[in-house]
């Protein structure tokens, strides 16, 4: 048989070969580019979209909007649709804004947990993306370990019970282990509680704009977050409500 025919068939076995290879990439090396990647961020904006399915009321509510970090523990998000809403935080205290109702929530944060310990804030597990196996035991996602475009699945369940996040998944990119050591590494997640709700954020858009080892560095005179940014002054004529600690 004239080896020239072989080529092309050994050139395809050979690339089925490679890309099963590359699905083969252990699950601790996605963890530690996630956990590196988000530690040397400083500060970064985006856009966000929302997708609740209440499990108890039979009802998905879809949502969107934008949203900016600062470390430590600094955050602003903003709903545009289908109503406005804005939470925002300078690190001790979240205020939750609704501009329909004319009211707005506060609540002092407790142990950088959240509304009490519950979570309740959107995308609260940020701020464990630096050091995941502290709160969280850490998998492959199921019942695969990519999605249909090839980026990471991984599934986290909280080390301590909590009524808000059952557990976890995250989307990582799948050149996660290649791109800038910047570079957002989370392009979704899905959060299920112990009632069966689902929350899923999709991240788009996101801009770095400091990180800690300087590579974002001149963005931070022209594009940075000031921290006023993240304190908040309720108008004139809003209801201040004040609810409640719950564990």
């Amino acid at each position: 048989m004239d080896s020239n025919r072989l080529r092309p068939f050994a050139l395809t076995i050979l690339l089925l070969f490679s890309a099963s290879h590359s699905w083969a990439l252990a699950l601790d090396d996605v963890v530690a580019r996630v956990e590196s990647n988000y530690k040397n961020i400083a500060a970064f904006k985006g856009s966000f979209k929302q997708k609740a399915t209440l499990k108890t009321l039979n009802r998905v509510q879809e949502s969107m909007g934008k949203l900016f970090y600062k470390k430590p523990n600094k955050f602003k998000w903003q709903y545009t649709k289908p109503t406005e809403q804005e939470i925002t935080s300078d690190g001790k205290t979240l205020w939750i804004y609704l501009p329909e109702n004319k009211q707005a929530y506060i609540y002092e944060l407790v142990d950088n947990q959240g509304i009490g310990g519950e979570g309740q804030i959107p995308g609260n597990f940020l701020n464990s993306l630096g050091d995941l196996g502290r709160d969280f035991n850490v998998k492959w996602g199921t019942p695969t370990e990519r999605d249909a475009q090839g980026n990471y699945l991984i599934l986290l369940v909280p080390k301590s019970p909590v009524a808000s996040i059952h557990e976890l998944l995250l989307v990582i990119p799948r050149d996660i282990t290649t791109t800038s050591s910047s570079a957002f590494p989370v392009i979704a997640s899905t959060v299920r509680d112990a009632y069966g709700n689902t929350t899923n954020i999709e991240f788009t858009n996101i801009e770095i704009l400091e990180t800690v080892d300087g590579t974002a560095k001149a963005k931070k005179k022209t594009g940075g977050l000031p921290d006023t940014m993240f304190t908040y002054t309720p108008p004139a004529g809003v209801e201040i409500i004040k609810p409640p600690l719950t564990k």
